[in-house]
């Protein structure tokens, strides 16, 4: 099986039709059709998606949010979520919280994470990383 954890940037890239956006839409397309294919996103960048929506007064409610990523697993970020993110701004310090939460899930679902975070690239990571931008 396919896994992939979804950062906000990478969601955000295909609400705002930024670059990079249309591989997260290609993506969730390709989970409709092919079965081995699971996307999941940390309820840490859920809230982050939905609070950069409302800072920018771009209308997206939760029920939005659930109808764009129809099939995407919502992951609730427990106690070893938030122990293992907690290592990584040892990594990095300028990795967000977000940034972090992300890392964290697709450590423990052993999954690539997607991202349009190019700081990522430049730290040592113990997790596969797809950058959705050149």
């Amino acid at each position: 099986m396919n896994r992939i954890v979804l950062d906000s940037s990478a969601v955000l890239a295909m609400i705002l039709n930024e670059p990079g956006g249309d591989r997260v839409a290609a993506l969730l397309g390709t989970m409709e059709l092919e079965s081995d294919v699971t996307v999941s996103v940390s309820s840490v960048n859920w809230c982050e998606i939905l609070t950069r929506m409302q800072r920018d007064k771009v209308r997206m409610t939760g029920e939005r949010l659930s109808a764009v990523l129809a099939g995407v697993e919502l992951v609730p970020f427990g106690r070893m979520d938030a122990e293992a993110a907690t290592g990584y701004v040892l990594v990095n310090q300028a990795l967000s919280l977000g940034d972090r939460a992300c890392l964290a899930l697709a450590r423990s679902l052993q999954a690539t994470a997607w991202t349009a975070e190019r700081l990522w690239a430049q730290c040592a990571l113990d997790v596969p990383v797809e950058l959705i931008r050149p």
